[in-house]
C-alpha cells in the first residue's frame, strides 16, 4: 500500500481549509468485480484501500465471495453450454439415422418414362438392324430357284436368260429396280415386281405394254403399243392368241404418220370396243378405217374427239337386230352427224 508524504499531507490541509466538508468524509474504497464468461465465480479487485481499513475490507469482502459462490447445476436444469454443445450432435444423429424418401414428381416420372421409352426403341432398333444385317449377307437365303410370270410377249427363255445372274444372291439384296434393269432393253416390258419364296425361292413378275396392234411381217406379225412402238414379233399361232386388230397394209406401216395416227385410235378405243376391232387401216391421217369382227366397217377419220366417237359409235352399235340388219357401215367422223348407209 502507498504510504502518505509530508507533501500529501500538506496538499489536505490546503484542501480541508478550502473544503471544510470534504475533510469530514473518509477515504472510498474502489472495487472492481469482474465475472468469466464461461463461470459464475467473481473476482473481485479492491484498489485504494487505507491500511487501518482492512476490517471494512474484509468483511465486504466476504460478504462479495459468499454472493459470488458459484452455483453448481442442478439435475433438473442441466449445463446450458452442455445443451448448446450437444445439440448440433443430437441433430446429427437423428438426420443420418432418419432418411424421408420423398415420391418422385411428375417430370421426374416424365423424364424416367422418356428414358424408358428411348431404350427400348434404342434396343429394338440394335436388333432390327443387326437382325437385317445378318440375314443380308446370310448364305442361308442365297436364291437357288427363280420363277417367272407374266410372259407373252418376253419368250421363256429370254426372261430365264436375264436373270440367270440373280442366283447365289441372297434374297435380300436382290431389289425390283435391280431386276427391271435387267430387263431394261426389251421395249416389251413396263417393269417387274417380285415375289420372295424363302428360304431360297424367288418369283419375278414381268408387267408388259398392252399390245394394241399387230402387222404382219414375214412369217409372223409385229405388235405394237398405243403410242406406236414396236414391242415384240410374235409367231402367226401366238398372234391368234391376242386377237388384235390388224395394220394390213403395208404402205399404212411404211408412213410413219399414218401409221401413228391408226395406233392413236386404236389406243383410244375402250378395252371391250377394241375387242371387235379385226383390223385398221388408212390412206391418210384424215381417213381411218376399221373392220369390225362383225363384218361391218367405221369410219373413223383422223384421231381427234376421239371419246365423242367412241360414244356415238357404241350407241349405234346398240341398235336392235332389225334397225342395224341393213346397216354395213358407220360414219363417226364427223360425231355430231353420224351416218350410217
Amino acid at each position: 500500500m502507498p504510504t502518505n508524504t509530508p507533501d500529501d499531507h500538506d496538499n489536505q490541509d490546503k484542501v480541508a481549509k478550502k473544503f471544510p466538508g470534504l475533510a469530514e468524509k473518509k477515504p472510498v474504497k474502489s472495487i472492481s468485480v469482474e465475472r468469466p464468461v464461461d463461470s459464475d465465480e467473481k473476482t473481485v479487485t479492491e484498489t485504494n484501500l487505507d491500511a487501518d481499513s482492512n476490517s471494512g475490507e474484509t468483511s465486504l469482502a466476504a460478504e462479495l465471495r459468499m454472493n459470488s459462490k458459484p452455483v453448481a447445476p442442478s439435475k433438473h436444469q442441466p449445463n446450458k453450454a452442455a445443451k448448446a454443445s450437444d445439440a448440433p450432435t443430437q441433430e446429427r444423429t437423428e438426420s443420418d439415422e432418419t432418411v424421408l424418401e420423398l415420391p418422385p414428381s411428375p417430370e421426374q416420372r416424365k423424364a424416367k418414362r422418356r428414358r424408358t421409352i428411348w431404350i427400348s426403341i434404342v434396343s429394338a432398333a440394335v436388333l432390327v438392324i443387326g437382325g437385317w444385317a445378318l440375314l443380308f449377307f446370310s448364305p442361308i437365303l442365297a436364291i437357288d430357284e427363280i420363277q417367272h410370270e407374266g410372259l407373252d410377249l418376253v419368250t421363256q427363255t429370254e426372261a430365264e436368260e436375264r436373270t440367270a445372274e440373280l442366283e447365289g444372291r441372297p434374297l435380300p439384296q436382290v431389289g425390283e429396280g435391280t431386276v427391271t434393269e435387267l430387263f431394261e432393253s426389251n421395249p416389251a416390258v413396263d417393269d417387274v415386281t417380285l415375289r420372295a419364296e424363302p428360304p431360297s425361292g424367288l418369283v419375278v413378275i414381268v408387267n408388259e405394254y398392252t399390245p394394241i396392234a399387230m402387222s404382219p411381217r414375214e412369217k409372223g406379225y409385229v405388235v405394237f403399243s398405243e403410242d406406236g412402238t414396236e414391242l415384240a414379233e410374235i409367231t402367226s399361232q401366238k398372234a391368234q392368241e391376242f386377237e388384235l386388230p390388224v395394220v394390213a397394209s403395208a404402205a399404212d406401216v411404211a408412213d410413219e404418220d399414218v401409221f401413228n395416227t391408226i395406233t392413236e385410235v386404236l389406243g383410244s378405243l375402250p378395252e371391250d370396243l377394241r375387242d371387235q376391232v379385226r383390223a385398221a387401216s388408212g390412206s391418210s391421217i384424215d381417213s381411218i378405217e376399221l373392220e369390225l369382227t362383225s363384218g361391218r366397217t367405221v369410219m373413223w377419220g383422223n384421231s381427234e374427239e376421239a371419246e365423242q366417237k367412241v360414244n356415238v359409235l357404241q350407241a349405234l352399235l346398240g341398235l336392235d337386230d332389225e334397225q342395224s340388219a341393213e346397216i354395213s357401215e358407220y360414219d363417226v367422223s364427223a360425231p355430231d352427224f353420224p351416218v350410217t348407209r
